[in-house]
């Protein structure tokens, strides 16, 4: 008799919580109102070769920031120009799953060669970083196990107390699938010695951050108060650093070579500092009251694939298919991308998680094992219409795992349906983590099609509307239940990308920067 082969397989429906790697950047200017100037953002190659898997936070050492801070021990603002050493420990014994520990974190801040020797700083702390996982979000204190500072000024030398000192930090961070945000408070009492005077410098703020893929910022917005026995200075400081990817074509001169350009990926950083004296000694009048120090922005560059997508030009959508081919975007061949054909949800959640960097489980890149004994392995799915073996496989049970797309309720992915536009629209702004913004009791949206929005999608697509990524059309409108191209869902997916390279950044600095003018 002649064996039947049985294939059996487990239907589980399951949410993970998918976090983005963090490359160590909660705190890349130290915790005492100066700046660096930033962690750099990995390039295309490295990423590539980063471990996805450590939790959210690797270990990691960062030697040789340029550094710069505003020293107030003499009642007037000196600004320190040195190097700054940042190093993570303990950061790999975070995995996904792990509820709660504690990782160390250590700055040293020195002079160097060119540093002014009328003004001089060296900082060595050490804090431990107790924390502890609630859902998606990670909330951390910091605490100081050790503690050494002297600041040199025109040859007067003060030394902290630490016995009188105190710096306490609290965080919290919230993962979402593209974008990691958090905020926290900072609160600081610094008694410095200098003979037999004494100096005490007190400052509290606020810390506002965010990872992306694309780019990240971190900016501090302080209060401070220097005070001995004769005077007492009141400041507000705010430092903020900002690191960023962008895109540019480069035309190569040569007339007869293989390829007429290609974009390079350049990434930068840019740090700034500025300050305002609020309340100032009678006998430091002469000093300005307000002031900026910045730190030279840098390049890196890369240069990205090019293949030729000759069939495409004159479409409207040519620029943002190239610029998504050229960032490994598309995974398709560009011969075979069809810009007015429908794209199926499969192939726009494939683009999306690209477009976020959404962390992939090693174990959805391996197909499965074949059957051994005339029996398959048994197979875990999140979907039955979800099969390991697709070659998209590890990017649409990232994109399910996020809870960025959790299929259409019937228990069923449909991978190889055609997307909605407002699926498509809500999907995207759920890759930003910002459905919050959409979430009002009566939402107001400009489209003269409201009505056809589903229910389900109207929060999301309030949101996508305010932050610019959807706009209604020629006519008023939006065109919810239709089926997206192609070509849109790359215009989409750019506009996605865009924002993260500038909107984000923008309101955790020029916003923050402009309300304390």
């Amino acid at each position: 008799m002649k064996r039947r082969l049985i294939l059996s397989f487990l239907v589980v429906l399951m949410v993970f919580s998918s976090a983005a790697p963090f490359y160590a950047r909660v705190g890349q200017m130290g915790f005492n109102g100066g700046i660096t100037e930033g962690v750099r953002l990995p390039l295309t190659t490295e990423q590539m070769l980063l471990d996805a898997n450590t939790g959210g936070q690797s270990d990691g050492s960062f030697t040789n920031m340029v550094y710069t801070e505003i020293l107030w021990q003499d009642g007037t603002p000196r600004v320190f120009e040195g190097l700054m050493n940042m190093t993570v420990s303990n950061g790999r014994g975070r995995t996904a799953n792990a509820e709660f520990g504690t990782r160390t974190v250590t700055y040293f801040i020195r002079p160097s060669a060119t540093t002014d020797p009328d003004v001089q700083l060296t900082r060595n702390v050490t804090f431990a970083v107790d924390w502890r996982r609630s859902g998606d979000q990670i909330i951390e204190t910091y605490r100081i196990t050790r503690w050494t500072e002297t600041v040199t000024l025109d040859g007067e030398v003060f030394t902290l107390d630490l016995d009188r000192s105190y710096h306490g930090i609290s965080i919290i961070r919230d993962i979402t699938p593209g974008v990691t945000y958090y905020s926290g408070d900072i609160s600081m009492r610094a008694v410095f010695t200098n003979g037999d005077a004494v100096v005490t410098h007190y400052q509290m703020g606020r810390v506002y951050g965010f990872v992306s893929a694309w780019s990240a910022t971190e900016t501090h917005r302080l209060e401070g108060l220097v005070s001995t026995d004769a005077w007492q200075v009141q400041y507000s400081v705010i430092p903020s650093v900002a690191v960023s990817k962008e895109l540019q074509y480069s035309q190569n001169e040569p007339t007869l070579i293989s390829f007429a350009g290609n974009y390079r990926e350049v990434t930068s950083n840019q740090s700034g500092l500025n300050f305002v004296i609020n309340v100032r000694p009678a006998a430091h009048y002469f000093m300005p009251s307000s002031g900026r120090v910045s730190i030279a922005a840098f390049n890196r560059f890369e240069q990205l694939r090019t293949r030729e997508l000759a069939h495409l030009r004159g479409h409207w959508a040519y620029a943002d298919i190239r610029r998504l081919d050229a960032m490994e975007i598309i995974s398709v061949d560009p011969r075979h991308f069809v810009p007015n054909q429908a794209i199926t949800r499969a192939e726009f959640f494939e683009m999306l998680a690209r477009a976020v960097n959404l962390p992939l489980d090693p174990a959805h890149l391996v197909p499965p094992a074949p059957p051994r004994n005339g029996r398959q392995n048994q197979i875990e799915l999140a979907f039955p219409d979800l099969w390991p073996g697709r070659p998209d496989y590890a990017h649409l049970r990232a994109i399910n795992a996020s809870g960025i797309a959790v299929g259409r309720g019937d228990g069923h992915f449909h991978p190889d349906l055609i997307i909605t536009r407002q699926e498509a629209y809500v999907t995207t702004l759920r890759s930003l983590g910002l459905t919050n913004l959409g979430l009002e009791a009566l939402p107001v949206l400009p489209f003269v099609d409201n009505d056809a929005i589903g229910y389900w999608a109207v929060n999301e697509i309030n949101a996508a509307t305010r932050i610019g990524l959807i706009a209604p059309d020629e006519n008023g409108m939006l065109h919810p239940q239709e089926q997206m191209t192609k070509a849109e869902a790359a215009a989409l997916i750019n506009r996605l990308i865009e924002y993260m390279r500038h909107e984000l950044i923008r309101d955790y600095t020029e916003n923050i920067i402009n309300f304390m003018q």
